[in-house]
């Protein structure tokens, strides 16, 4: 059977391990986001993957121009749907037609019952851009949703992008660091990838307290050490050198936040991982307009960057170690 896979632009190599790691299959990049594989069944990928924000059946992928053209293309197929069924379309790029268009086109050449409220089943439009690409909805409800996210800091990050960091950092079950752990995803999504020795600090009480509820409501929150620490003291946390990976979303100044506040938490993070981190060990961080923090890079070698996409949202990550 031929799948999709949805996944954050920018990360598909991290997806493209993973479903190799849970199905022993070989996903390919057809475009940014997209990734083509074929395997017996998908129930195991949809069940562990936390890299992945949908699984689809791959019905057909088509290279447009007019919106006629999806609905002509998906014709071709005489597809009759056997049980209740709606069209949900996902439309990314700048189009001249809407998503619900989008499902008007494709509806109507699909025979069987349209129920729009309780449909059995979910026939997925994905248009990026010129492609389209449709078949039978995996995961109604994105992968990429957690339930353990109770507490939510609107300055955390999507479940799926603290994973591949994670797999960035290339933790394997070592001690592991997210000394601004907000809301707790990485620390969680951390342990739920592998148990280690997974540390989260933040500065303020209520993060901690968010972290405290979403580690209990994911069930590993007797595996993480929490704690309300200040940056200013993971020297006295850890020993010289003893941290594997540190992980995390770093502050960025924007108008909220002013650039000299925002140096001086950086110049005190970056004096404690020159302690703190091992010198074959990696840091990955996360942020908005990050060219002073790299600016202040200058004992450090950056060994990745990369921008990812979500939500219209554009961030940047970098990847680096001691000199």
């Amino acid at each position: 059977m031929k799948y999709m896979a949805i996944c954050i632009k920018g990360l598909e190599d991290i997806a493209i391990k993973e479903i190799k790691e849970i199905l022993k299959v070989d996903a390919k990049k057809i475009i940014d986001g997209r990734l083509a594989f074929e395997a017996k069944e998908v129930k195991k990928l949809i069940e562990r993957s936390q890299s992945l924000v949908k699984v689809y059946e791959n019905w057909g992928k088509l290279k447009f121009k007019e919106l006629d053209e999806i609905g002509n293309f998906v014709n071709k197929k005489n597809l009759e749907m056997k049980k209740k069924f709606k069209i949900s379309c996902h439309r990314d790029g700048e189009h001249v037609f809407t998503s619900q268009m989008v499902e008007q086109e494709v509806g109507k050449v699909i025979d069987g019952e349209h129920d729009l409220k309780e449909p059995e089943e979910v026939v997925f439009a994905d248009v990026v851009d010129n492609t389209f690409i449709f078949g039978l909805d995996l995961s109604p409800r994105l992968l990429s949703k957690r339930e353990y996210r109770i507490k939510v800091c609107n300055q955390s990050i999507n479940a799926c992008i603290a994973y591949s960091m994670i797999r960035l950092s290339g933790y394997k079950g070592g001690i592991f660091l997210d000394p601004f752990a907000k809301d707790g995803v990485i620390v969680i999504e951390a342990v739920k990838y592998k148990k280690g020795k997974v540390n989260g600090f933040d500065d303020l009480f209520h993060n901690i307290r968010s972290c405290e509820i979403n580690s209990k409501m994911a069930g590993v929150n007797k595996e993480i050490n929490l704690s309300r620490t200040d940056i200013e003291w993971l020297d006295t946390k850890f020993k010289e050198g003893e941290v594997e990976q540190v992980v995390t979303t770093i502050p960025f100044p924007s108008k909220h936040v002013v650039e000299k506040k925002v140096k001086k938490v950086y110049d005190q993070f970056l004096y404690q991982l020159k302690y703190v981190l091992g010198k074959k060990s990696k840091c990955v961080v996360i942020g908005q307009n990050m060219d002073l923090f790299k600016e202040m890079l200058s004992e450090f070698k950056i060994v990745d960057e990369r921008d990812v996409k979500t939500g219209g949202l554009t961030q940047e990550i970098v990847v680096f170690k001691l000199r």
